[in-house]
This record gives structure tokens, sequence and C-alpha cells, in this order.
């Protein structure tokens, strides 16, 4: 062994006996950067505790990647008010200095609301979810009708249609295959919270089931009530996890939903996409790639 491969070796070895650390922030994505995908969402948060200076941990490999993981990628378009991200530093960081260095550092737009170490071998966010609140706000004036309808009463109407149905296909890409599938079964709560005169929206209060293979999808359901002409606001308030008591027994109601109780099969393709229409479908964004895991 030469020496340089005797400090190579040596410098792995005293990285992996680096204290860790895994930290759990919750942080808001606001309006302003909605429109951004998860693709650069990842690199702000990438690019913000570099400036900041904090020791992140970065997997092994030939293109070594930070430990950060995120529990669900917000779709373009959507705001969060707490979302969950875990990150690994090695060494720890006492948690009031990574605060007040993440918020000097963090771009406008994404706000740290708290976080706190959760120990190393916790599962992973995106393993342990099981359902999700969204507010939806439609603008529209008060005085605003639909086919004659005023707003608020058009919507309370098709709000109760919507539920009292067993069936609602709807049609998704994944992997460059349609499928149609039922999303029914995912809304778990819906309701109409009434009109904010200040703010001129009507407010829906959306509850989903979010398990890997059976998420709902706001905007989705918005499409459903044939409300998706109207201007609106996507924000997730809350995402639920299967490893939080509190969560658990709040979804025990609830019925757990399968992939293959909500799959139809897949949408017959006209034909197989071949040269660069083919690599195009393989060379998706990951924003686009990140829509189609809620199927």
């Amino acid at each position: 062994m030469t020496s340089e491969t005797a400090q190579q070796a040596d410098d792995l070895q005293d990285a992996d006996e680096t204290p860790r650390q895994r930290v759990r922030i919750r942080y808001a994505k606001e309006e302003r950067i909605k429109f951004i995908s998860h693709q650069d969402e990842f690199r702000a948060w990438e690019r913000a505790l570099r400036r900041a200076g904090l020791p992140l941990l970065y997997k092994q490999g030939f293109n070594p990647q930070p430990h950060i993981q995120f529990a669900s990628p917000l779709g373009v378009g959507f705001t969060g008010l707490r979302e969950p991200v875990d990150i690994t530093f090695a060494p720890p960081v006492p948690l009031p200095e990574l605060h007040e260095r993440l918020a000097a550092s963090l771009p406008p737009g994404l706000t740290v609301r708290d976080l706190a170490e959760v120990p190393l071998k916790t599962p992973a966010l995106q393993s342990q979810l099981i359902g999700a609140d969204y507010a939806i706000r439609l603008f529209a004036e008060a005085d605003e009708a639909i086919d004659g309808e005023p707003v608020a009463a058009a919507i309370e109407r098709r709000i109760a249609a919507l539920l009292q149905e067993t069936e609602i296909w709807r049609e998704r890409e994944r992997k460059g295959k349609r499928y149609r599938y039922n999303l029914r079964p995912l809304i778990l709560e819906l309701a109409y919270q009434g009109y904010d005169e200040a703010e001129e929206e009507h407010r829906i209060f959306l509850r989903v089931q979010q398990r890997a293979g059976a998420t709902g999808r706001p905007d989705e359901v918005v499409a459903a009530l044939g409300l998706d002409s109207y201007p609106r606001s996507l924000c997730r308030e809350c995402l639920y996890f299967a490893d939080d008591e509190d969560d658990t027994a709040l979804f025990a109601p609830y019925p757990v939903v399968d992939k293959a109780d909500i799959a139809e099969q897949a949408v017959k393709q006209s034909a197989r996409p071949s040269g660069k229409k083919r690599r195009a479908v393989k060379g998706r964004t990951i924003a686009e790639r990140a829509g189609d895991e809620f199927i």
C-alpha cells in the first residue's frame, strides 16, 4: 500500500469515526418561490448549508450527495407551512447555533420554523408518510356565480356530490405510461370553510391519504370539482407519519387504501416512443418525476 493510499484509508477511517447528528428541520416554502422545482429547492438548501459553513455529511460514491432527506416533494405551484427535512451533520452542531446560521443563509421564501435532533437510525421520512392536510383557496368575488349559482353554494353542492361518489377516475403518467386511478378513496375529508372577504378567497379543507403508491393530490380534487378554471392557491398545512402516536391515532378511523385498490389497467399506448422521443421520456426532470409519485 502506497503512503497516499494509506493516508486515504486513514482519512476514511477518521471520517467514519466522526460523531454524527441527524436533525429534523420543519420549514415553510412560501408563495414567492412556489413555482421552483423540487430539484431547485434541493439545490437551494445545499447552497444555504454550504454558505453557513455547516459540516454536511456526504454519501460515498462517484458523485457524492449530501445526506438531505425530504419527506415528500411539493408539486410546482404548491406552498407548505411545515415541511420536514432530515439533514445529517458530522460533527454535530448545537441546535441554537444551527438555527441561527441557517436562518442567515437560506434564501427568501424558505423559513425555518423549528428543528430537533432525531436518532440516526430513525426510519426515512418518506417511508412513514400516511396522510396530509391541504388548504385550497379559490380566488373569486363573493357575488360571482357558477352557472347562475353563487360560488359558495356551488362549491358546497359540488363537494357534497363528490363525497357521495365511490369512483372518481383520473388519468396520470408514470415512467412514460398513462394510468387511470380512482381518486375517491384517497379523499378522507373535504369541506368548504367559507369566504374570506379581506382576501377575496373561498377556503376548502382537504385531508388525503399519502402512502406509497396511493396518494391524493389537491389539484386533482380541484379538477374533480370542476373548479380548475379559477385562480387558486394550494398549501400543504401538515404531513402525518406512522411513527408518531398522535398521527396514527388521528388516522385510525380512516381505511388504509393500497395501490391495488385504486389502480386500473394501464391505458394502451398508441406506439412506443423511439429515438429522441424515447430519450426525452427517460430524461424528464425531477419535478416531473416527483409529480408521478402520487399515483
